[in-house]
Formats: structure tokens, sequence, C-alpha cells
């Protein structure tokens, strides 16, 4: 993967405040789920995406990648015809959670406000900020955006957020996979190892482009540092 030209400036923490601040009015007279308030476990937190090459305690490994997806014909045809050099990571635009997931290094914090989970990206080029609401469904009509409307639960200790309303301007890998309207995920987000570590699993759905739904799985580590804004700048 080419690796565009990257600017670490300064730390997050002055973003993440002002990111409390404004999500909170946002949230205010939600009001969360019984298992998201009681026995939901605590994600608040930087992790950082561990090597393939390393195993965890129980045999635990990174598994599958954006790469693996089975394309329909047609799709596969379409995804030949793209220009590489068009591909959205080179042009320092979001690549959507599918692909930002995976990326080696990737660095992420969640912030647990009232309603909803602020999930914040170091690579905020790439990866912007999502919303992730625990407190309401998905509007009855969804304005198609880089990230798609996140809505979430609790599955025992498991978080479920699933997504939908995706624009046309993200790729499902470096080879110039696209996805339709129709793409849909389902990321299942769960700590282990006494909360050490969180299991993240990815699900990528798309009957107009995919064979069959695709899951990869990615584990992260609970780190202490802070993360930094760590900008893209294109250089052709």
């Amino acid at each position: 993967m080419s690796t565009p030209k990257r600017s670490n400036r300064f730390t997050g923490v002055g973003l993440a405040l002002a990111l409390l601040l404004i999500c909170e009015p946002a949230a205010r007279g939600q009001s969360a789920s019984p298992v998201a308030a009681s026995a939901a476990p605590d994600l608040a937190g930087i992790y950082q995406v561990i090597s393939d090459r390393i195993t965890l305690p129980g045999g635990l490994t990174n598994n599958g990648s954006p790469a693996a997806i089975s394309l329909l014909p047609a799709a596969m045809q379409q995804a030949k015809a793209m220009n590489l050099k068009q591909d959205p990571w080179r042009m320092c635009q979001p690549i959507g959670q599918f692909r930002m997931t995976a990326i080696p290094g990737n660095k992420i914090e969640f912030l647990p406000v009232k309603g909803m989970i602020v999930m914040l990206y170091e690579d905020l080029s790439h990866g912007l900020m999502r919303t992730i609401f625990t407190a309401r469904g998905h509007p009855a009509k969804i304005e198609e955006t880089w990230l798609g409307d996140s809505v979430a639960k609790w599955e025992s200790g498991t978080l479920v957020v699933d997504t939908t309303g995706f624009n046309d301007r993200t790729w499902l890998n470096e080879e110039g996979a696209q996805h339709s309207d129709a793409l849909h995920l389902v990321e299942r987000i769960r700590p282990i190892l006494s909360g050490k570590y969180l299991e993240y699993k990815v699900t990528a759905e798309d009957p107009k482009t995919l064979v069959k739904p695709y899951t990869y799985t990615r584990y992260y580590e609970k780190i202490t540092t802070e993360i930094l804004e760590d900008v893209c700048e294109y250089a052709e």
C-alpha cells in the first residue's frame, strides 16, 4: 500500500474534549438501554491494532483482510477498470471503516457519551470521527456519508454496531473493489483478556457486489499513550 506523507502536529486531547462538549447536548434527552447503562463493559480508552505476527494467549491472531473479499463478476470487472492512483487512501480521503480497521498500526479512541459512543481515529484524514448511537435506531431516511449511519446495542459483553447509508466515495480495498448503496457493515467489538485487548470483527454484506458476506478479525491492544492528529498530506 502506498503511504501518503504524514504530519503529526499535536495531541487529540483538545479535540476529544471539544467533541464531548459537542456531543453531550446532542445526546441529551436520550436514554441508553438498560444493558448499556449497567452491565456493558467500559470501552473508554485508546487502542492500537496488533501486528499480524503476534499471537495472543489462546492462539488468537488477526485473521482475514479486505483484500480477501469475493466479488461478483460485474463488480470484479469494475474493480479492474479503476485507476488505482485514485484510491481514496492515496488521495488523503476517508477510506471507510471496513478498510480502516485493518490498517497496520491503526490507533483509535472510544469516548462513551450519554446516548452514543464517539470513536476517534488518530489518522483523521483517512478515518474521520464516528458517532455510534446507542439510544436510537436508524432513521427512516439516511443521508449517505463516508462512514454511514451507525447504531449499536450490547449483546452480553459485545458491542454490535450496525452501519448503513454509505456514499459511493469509498473503496472496499486497495485493489479497486467498489461497493453499492446496499453495503451493510456489522462490527462486533468485545474486550478480552481482562480488558487488555479488544476483539474486533467486521462483516461486510453487499448483495450487489459481493459473492457472500465477508468477515475479518483484528485484535487491538489497550495502550496508555495519547492519540495524535495524524494528518495526511497529499503529494502527487
